[in-house]
């Protein structure tokens, strides 16, 4: 990957869809209960800083695109099933970890649950500007 300049934490993000023929949340229990066992001993053994799962329930979606969408017409509105979040101390952290020969049995049922051609990956850096209601890293 391209030399990275700033000399801080990587956000690594990815959205999963589920292959249709499972439900929401037995998608999401998969994930929880089969995937994470698997993959957080990779996440350990490469630094990974952090981990989140930010599940987006079709319903609340739903609820959401019916509200906010006479407002914002012009939007589109995600109906993806999670976004992943990872922190990471390098962006070569990516690499390393999905080298990893034991990420590969992470995920070896990830055909059978995730709609993999339609990931969206991104990775950048994140900067609060509230924290606990309180405004932080702005000058005035």
């Amino acid at each position: 990957m391209a030399e990275v300049l700033e000399n801080r934490p990587v956000k690594f993000t990815i959205t999963h869809y589920r292959q249709q023929q499972h439900s929401h949340e037995a998608f999401i229990k998969w994930i929880v209960e089969e995937h994470l066992p698997l993959a957080m001993p990779v996440f350990e053994k490469h630094g990974v800083l952090e981990y989140s799962l930010f599940v987006t329930p079709p319903y609340l979606n739903g609820a959401l695109k019916q509200e906010i969408g006479g407002l914002r017409p012009s939007w589109d509105f995600a109906d993806f099933d999670c976004f992943i979040e990872y922190i990471l101390p390098t962006v070569e952290t990516i690499t390393n970890v999905m080298s990893d020969p034991d990420w590969q049995l992470a995920v070896k049922d990830q055909e059978n649950w995730v709609d993999v051609p339609k990931a969206l990956v991104s990775a950048g850096y994140s900067t609060p500007y509230l924290l606990n209601k309180k405004p932080v890293n702005i000058s005035k």
